[in-house]
């Protein structure tokens, strides 16, 4: 072989390596999602629900069902006392005889480089684990002094739609646990990306001599903005 076909050969890959190396850095630098987008954490976004409840405790004979507009907005950002970036969410109802929306109730939350936490009702509760990945389980009770529940992602950027409102990227987490004839307990979270839970749902019942008690409720989004 000639030191002048030698050369040309080493010109040929070098100019190659020139060619594939800016791709290969571009391809370095492309950030990773992680799945942040379905809990966002930005002031001033809100979403508005229809919520079902119903409820039937036939040992006492008592039932009963209600329905009604739900709004959440994150209202304020603010430091908590762990020292951790939090999220003040104010929760509001529609009054009929108001015409207006009213305060319910407020509760916060934090998202975590691997971890998304909301405090609902005075329970914190572990929402969501990053990055987002079918598969992936955990306990949902882990900062609470609650039984454990296990829970996990059932699928992941998947497309969703509820009436007019459609999503291209969606995260189902459901719950793990053994169901049987006396027992039942089914937890449904499903969330948007850029908009946050779209539907939860959760179903609870125990069958014992004296009858069947139990309580469904169900609450999916009808607008989002921010």
């Amino acid at each position: 072989m000639t030191e002048r076909l030698i050369a040309r050969r080493t010109l040929v890959v070098a100019g190659a390596l020139a060619l594939l190396l800016p791709a290969c850095r571009k391809d370095e630098t492309t950030p990773v999602d992680l799945g942040y987008g379905y809990f966002p954490v930005e002031r001033g976004a809100w979403v508005e629900y229809l919520v079902d409840s119903s409820w039937s405790f036939e040992s006492i004979g008592i039932s009963g069902s209600l329905r009604y507009r739900l709004r959440e907005v994150v209202d304020s950002v603010y430091t908590d006392p762990e020292g951790r970036m939090a999220q003040r969410i104010e929760r509001f109802v529609w009054d009929t005889l108001m015409n207006d929306w009213r305060i319910k109730d407020v509760w916060t939350q934090t998202r975590q480089s691997t971890y998304a936490e909301r405090t609902e009702e005075d329970v914190r509760l572990l929402k969501l684990t990053f990055p987002a990945k079918a598969g992936e389980r955990w306990n949902l009770n882990a900062f609470n002094s609650l039984r454990d529940m296990e829970v996990g992602y059932d699928a992941v950027d998947v497309p969703w739609q509820h009436g007019s409102l459609s999503f291209d990227s969606t995260a189902l987490v459901r719950n793990y646990y053994p169901n049987n004839q006396v027992d039942t307990l089914i937890y449904r979270e499903r969330y948007a990306k850029n908009v946050g839970l779209v539907e939860r749902i959760r179903d609870t019942s125990n069958t014992q001599v004296n009858g069947t008690n139990g309580w469904y409720f169900r609450q999916v989004i009808t607008a989002h903005g921010d």
